[in-house]
């Protein structure tokens, strides 16, 4: 939670990408965001990403598995359809990027989620390397593989069917997806799946990746095709123009107007009745409040966005006020505010009904 001597921010947006969010203009930035991603050189040797890859070889090797999948610098994590290979983000690869991502793409990936992540397309790459996803087993166990995939799916938040890994839910998004995540789960660690998963749908999946390692683990791979959906070596645009593009690709144009002035007036203080705006403390807890609500309610990421600085728009319009001894009571409303909204445009298609 957010004390009262912790209530600063400085808003991170690319409405002036070429100035830091939090010092001056750098020529070292700047050429960084004006270079060609090509031309930038990235690799994967020496690089603590080539320690995470290793890791993960580390633990499929433990867990009897000899299949090794092939990795690249990419746009960003996936695996190309029906090839074991895993493209992870070039910024990944070098500190000043992964820097930049935090700043200009909202967050960046810590060690533990890079782990998880790679956990998670190691799931898809054998799904792959193996033509799992072709068998009848397969299939009557996770579905239909070749089911359109939907950017807007509707998860159903807690369900026991499914196993809980990346957040939003996000094994219920596909079949491929659900595998890669359930073989995520049974590949972590310390994960004791048979005890976490004691009473659920969810463990007949875990316990097919078992079995199925048990059969296959150590056999070679069906397929070994190498394809690369976009490698970083082709990556003509500028690191600038990256980010720009995905901040098009994920904007969300909201309507709101003022219909949440009443319910934002209700949370907060009245103009010049209390110390402290309310606006700096929505700009202190952005970035985790999206991270909260999107990770419990399942609702994309670039809704939420949408949603909170709708609300910090309007509460410095209201130029609505805060008492500092408060802060913990008026997070506890925000939040709850925002989940409300989010599963009501989860459930409904919209954050309220309009007469």
């Amino acid at each position: 939670m957010l004390s009262s001597s912790q209530i600063t921010f400085r808003e991170k947006t690319l409405a002036d990408p070429h100035e830091a969010a939090d010092s001056p203009r750098r020529p070292e930035r700047e050429a960084l965001l004006q270079a060609r991603i090509k031309d930038l050189k990235l690799h994967l040797k020496g690089t603590a990403l080539e320690r995470y890859i290793h890791q993960l070889y580390a633990e499929l090797e433990a867990r009897g598995i000899s299949f090794r999948p092939e990795c690249y610098l990419s746009d960003q994590w996936g695996c190309p359809s029906g090839v074991p290979v895993i493209g992870l983000p070039f910024y990944l690869a070098d500190p000043r990027l992964h820097s930049l991502e935090a700043e200009l793409g909202g967050e960046a990936e810590t060690e533990h989620e890079i782990l998880m992540y790679l956990r998670h397309e190691a799931g898809h790459a054998f799904n792959y390397a193996y033509r799992l996803y072709d068998t009848d087993e397969w299939r009557k166990i996770f579905g239909d593989y070749s089911k359109p995939y939907h950017d807007d799916f509707k998860p159903r938040p807690f369900s026991r069917k499914y196993v809980v890994h990346i957040s939003g839910w996000y094994a219920q998004k596909h079949p491929d997806e659900d595998f890669a995540e359930t073989f995520a789960v049974w590949l972590t660690p310390g994960m004791d799946w048979g005890k976490r998963y004691a009473g659920w749908g969810a463990l007949k999946k875990l316990q097919y990746v078992d079995e199925v390692i048990q059969r296959v683990g150590r056999a070679p791979p069906l397929v070994q095709l190498a394809e690369r959906d976009l490698d970083v070596e082709d990556m003509e645009e500028t690191v600038l123009d990256h980010y720009r593009q995905r901040q098009l690709e994920e904007r969300v144009e909201l309507s709101l107007r003022e219909h949440l002035d009443q319910d934002l007036q209700g949370l907060f203080e009245p103009p010049d009745t209390a110390p402290a705006s309310a606006e700096t403390l929505i700009r202190a807890e952005r970035q985790s409040l999206i991270q909260s609500v999107t990770r419990y309610s399942g609702v994309g990421r670039p809704v939420v966005v949408a949603l909170v600085d709708h609300l910090l728009e309007r509460t410095t319009t209201l130029r609505l006020a805060i008492h500092l001894d408060k802060t913990r009571e008026y997070l506890t409303k925000l939040t709850s505010l925002v989940t409300a909204l989010a599963m009501n445009y989860l459930y409904t298609d919209r954050f309220f009904e309009v007469d």
